[in-house]
């Protein structure tokens, strides 16, 4: 997602809109109609990135004992002018397992403009607000209510210097060495949002399979490597994967990455048809850890 224009046009694809607001007959309203609310479907079950800037989020405090640097979700964390995210209170606070000179370092680097949060999320939805986002002020400013996924905290060329603790994609990863690999497929989803029935999550442990020798040639380099990456695919003719690409990373590994997608590319999934989607979550870790 680019920005506050992203966020914009994101929420626009979330509006719950009624046949009279578009143009042309009844048919043609009802066309149009249907084909928004498969897109907004869609816009809904999706997963995000966005970077917010050190003006736009703060830290609530630092835990000494636990050693987290908690973010401050009290307060919308907000894209740029006229667009904001907020996230209701979870359980525990998102928060960054930090030294306490380390934690310092950064919090003098926000303050001076210098660190930038990422933020891995999911549209919230809600039973008593049909739209997925308020627009206030005569449509001014734009927020969103959030899942929050997973965060990373950013030097300005992009660099990660701390991934979050909390969350779907969180980094709670220890520092000891992995000694028995093991990449597992977790909760794959069609196109739609919705997870894949259990024959189609088997059958897309294939992935995982091919995933495999990548992970133990790294893992020669960096032993303690962990995370979870998140894979979008389409199959083709004969199950055949294509055009595999990221969709989420908390592995910080671009080599391992690469490696990944190259090999699957090569695997047929059975029991596919040509034109499916999946979004398929690999997890690298040590089987005794599961």
């Amino acid at each position: 997602m680019s920005g506050p224009e992203g966020l914009v046009a994101l929420c626009e694809t979330l509006r719950d809109e009624n046949p009279t607001s578009f143009s042309g007959n009844a048919v043609e309203q009802a066309r149009a109609l249907e084909t928004h609310a498969q897109r907004r479907q869609a816009a809904l079950a999706g997963r995000y990135v966005a970077i917010v800037p050190a003006s736009g989020f703060a830290f609530r405090s630092y835990e000494l004992g636990e050693r987290r640097l908690i973010l401050d979700t009290e307060h919308s964390l907000v894209l740029g002018d006229g667009a904001e995210l907020f996230a209701p209170s979870t359980d525990p606070a998102p928060g960054f397992v930090l030294a306490p000179d380390l934690a310092e370092r950064l919090l003098a680097q926000r303050a001076e403009g210098k660190l930038a949060l990422r933020l891995i999320f999911r549209p919230a939805g809600s039973q008593l607000r049909k739209d997925g986002c308020m627009w206030l002020g005569g449509g001014r400013v734009v927020k969103m209510e959030i899942e929050v996924l997973g965060t990373a905290l950013m030097a300005p060329d992009g660099t990660v210097l701390s991934r979050g603790d909390t969350g779907e994609y969180a980094d709670s990863s220890p520092t000891a060495p992995v000694r028995s690999p093991r990449v597992t497929v977790r909760k794959p989803r069609g196109s739609d949002g919705r997870d894949a029935e259990p024959s189609m999550a088997s059958a897309l442990g294939i992935l995982a399979e091919r995933a495999h020798p990548c992970y133990e040639r790294v893992l020669l380099v960096r032993p303690a490597l962990r995370g979870t990456l998140v894979v979008g695919i389409r199959i083709g003719t004969g199950g055949r994967v294509e055009t595999p690409h990221v969709e989420m990373s908390s592995l910080g590994d671009d080599t391992l990455v690469t490696c990944v997608t190259t090999s699957i590319s090569k695997a047929t999934v059975a029991g596919t048809s040509s034109g499916q989607r999946f979004s398929v979550p690999l997890q690298f870790g040590s089987a005794e850890e599961r």
